[in-house]
């Protein structure tokens, strides 16, 4: 995972799973990849699985009258170990708004990787191999 203005970049396969929205305005993630855009609605439970090489996330929100416009803030966590797989938190605060604090999160993802196979606790894994399998560098 990379920072990259106003976007995450992500190698490899990952499962993206909102686990909340508190917020009044449309939300939705953009995962641009080789293949094209696929757009995840941010409703709580939505998720998707993202296999390519390399790939970017970033988060918007649509505020009424107006157009999909990007999250004023997105803040990627730290990489933890959740059961042995490599997961992160990424929340978003989509505007600012009077009375609530600037690092308010009213968009909150959970990214799992999902291949696991590392030596390293707590570090994303390589390509996954298996007998017959090609992996190019």
């Amino acid at each position: 995972m990379r920072w990259e203005a106003g976007m995450l970049r992500y190698h490899g396969p990952w499962r993206i799973t909102v686990l909340g929205k508190d917020t009044d305005f449309e939300q939705r993630v953009l995962v641009r990849g080789r293949y094209g855009t696929r757009v995840l609605p941010g409703c709580a439970g939505a998720s998707l699985v993202v296999d390519e090489d390399s790939w970017t996330l970033a988060l918007e929100h649509l505020a009424p009258g107006r157009l999909w416009r990007p999250n004023l803030r997105t803040t990627p966590g730290p990489l933890t170990d959740r059961d042995g797989t490599p997961c992160q938190v990424v929340t978003s605060n989509d505007c600012h708004r009077s009375g609530k604090p600037l690092d308010y999160a009213n968009l909150v993802l959970r990214l799992e990787r999902l291949d696991t196979a590392s030596d390293t606790p707590g570090t994303p894994a390589g390509p996954a191999r298996s007998p017959g399998l090609r992996i190019r560098y």
